[in-house]
């Protein structure tokens, strides 16, 4: 029996979000840090290409990360770039090898809709619809009216036979391929996007050894269809509302939304251990808006999945909250405690920024370099920046105090607070004042609903509390060493 999942995302229909400013102690209004002015226009094609060899590869991730973290990227290569930045391909493949992968990548992701499409009409009732068997839904009926009729997918009785014996009605598992295929040019996008004719023979012999190999792959997957069901009615109520005032996404029966519900059914029946939970769509939509192609962005939005699938586990989110808190106390401990005191120190209104990486916080344009530079993962405390970073701090506190200090071996620095964390705990203090006034949840919301944010200027405060926090450690690293004040003043002595 299929069992509904307890996710984060559902404890609340909106996903919200904050900010403030503060210092440890006072309940006076903390100083905002200072803009590191480190921002740069987004990374354009000339840049990109100065990363690639003559055959295309990637030979510096590390500048193409940095760059991406300072700027973003252009619209006009963010396909490109997020190739690389999300892992769809290597670093290291040349042109011609992510033009097979691509290729491999599109009869496999063929095989997987078929065979979820294939077991949703096999264990319907005889004579269902396409929309109670769930290979449409209500949004797609217009777009859909000229499916073969399900009176037509009978099953196959004893009598319908030949006179050699053979079989005159097909069975349902071999009528699924003709509705896919009447379906495909409706719904598949995919493609026109292909870099090579899929018609050519070279092509086609290809495909069908990749098919072969892709149905081995696909046979062995163990589908839960009961919680697939119940996956497919909760993606069905989500995928309607979804960027809907987006370009993209706008206009009845939009052969996107389409694109959007196979994607998302796909994933479901095949990645059975995350599943799927409200708030997926919304970022598979920003992999099909960017790719304008529902194979690479499935392909894409599993490879992010599954580097963040706690974040969609109860315990993940409230775990990764609980860092935001702990990272707050420490740059405005006044605030944490005033929500504390009427029961808000939790923070699950900040799961929103966290689940979908700001999104409903900016515009859509916007959200897309959030996004990607979050995605970056250019700036972490276990990053190179952060180490550079720190070493400046050790040697100059050394400098500072005549070599009176030493460091201690383990620093006290904790590797969770990713920069997302600084970035809600930025956004937290830019607000501090309002939510110093609330005394409940329904205040709480109304405080941070609406507010209008520039990126740049929350991405600015985010590094400039993320190198405050690497001082802090740097400064909790050191010891004073008892010295004599006359060998203290032989060293001042011989320094001079």
């Amino acid at each position: 029996m299929a069992q509904y999942r307890s996710r984060p995302c559902s404890l609340d229909d909106s996903f919200e979000y904050i900010e403030c400013a503060a210092t440890k102690g006072s309940n006076s209004s903390p100083t905002t840090p200072d803009r590191t002015n480190s921002r740069t226009p987004p990374l354009t094609q000339e840049q990109f290409s100065k990363l690639l060899d003559a055959e295309g590869r990637l030979v510096d991730e590390h500048a193409l990360r940095q760059a991406v973290f300072l700027g973003g990227v252009d619209p006009s290569i963010r396909k490109e770039v997020w190739q690389f930045l999300f892992g769809l391909y290597p670093c290291t493949s040349t042109g011609r090898e992510r033009e097979v992968l691509r290729l491999d990548n599109y009869v496999k992701y063929r095989e997987l809709k078929s065979r979820w499409k294939t077991m949703l009409v096999v264990q319907s009732k005889p004579g269902a619809s396409p929309l109670e068997q769930g290979l449409v839904a209500k949004y797609q009926q217009e777009v859909d009216e000229d499916l073969p009729s399900p009176d037509k997918l009978s099953y196959e009785d004893p009598g319908d036979r030949d006179p050699e014996g053979n079989s005159s009605t097909a069975s349902p598992a071999q009528l699924v391929p003709a509705l896919f295929t009447a379906q495909k040019n409706k719904t598949d996008l995919s493609e026109s996007n292909l870099p090579f004719d899929i018609t050519s023979p070279d092509v086609q012999q290809r495909m069908e050894f990749m098919k072969l190999q892709s149905q081995v792959y696909v046979n062995r997957q163990q589908l839960d269809m009961d919680q697939l069901r119940t996956d497919i009615r909760i993606i069905d109520k989500d995928v309607p509302r979804t960027d809907r005032d987006y370009e993209y996404f706008l206009g009845k029966n939009n052969p996107h939304l389409t694109q959007l519900r196979e994607a998302l059914i796909t994933f479901a029946a095949f990645q059975t251990d995350i599943g799927y939970a409200q708030g997926m769509n919304d970022i598979m939509a920003r992999f099909l808006v960017v790719f304008n192609s529902e194979v690479e962005a499935y392909w894409c939005f599993t490879k992010y999945m599954i580097s963040v699938k706690n974040d969609f586990d109860e315990e993940g989110m409230v775990q990764k909250i609980d860092l935001v808190r702990k990272l707050l106390e420490q740059f405005d401990n006044s605030l944490i405690s005033h929500l504390e005191s009427h029961d808000l120190g939790d923070l699950l209104f900040c799961h929103r920024w966290l689940l979908l990486g700001f999104k409903r916080e900016f515009n859509f344009d916007d959200s897309l370099r959030c996004f990607e530079i979050l995605s970056s993962h250019h700036l972490e405390l276990s990053s190179l920046e952060a180490a550079n970073a720190r070493r400046r701090e050790q040697m100059k506190e050394f400098e500072n105090q005549d070599g009176v200090l030493r460091t201690v071996d383990n620093l006290t620095l904790h590797y969770d607070y990713t920069f997302e964390s600084f970035m809600c705990v930025a956004l937290l203090i830019q607000c501090r004042e309002g939510l110093l006034k609330c005394t409940d949840s329904a205040m709480v919301f109304q405080c941070i609903n609406g507010l209008q944010i520039d990126l740049d200027d929350v991405l600015g405060k985010a590094e400039s509390l993320f190198f405050q926090y690497c001082k802090r450690t740097v400064g909790d690293c050191f010891v004073l060493v008892d010295v004599p004040k006359s060998d203290h003043s032989k060293r001042r002595g011989a320094k001079h």
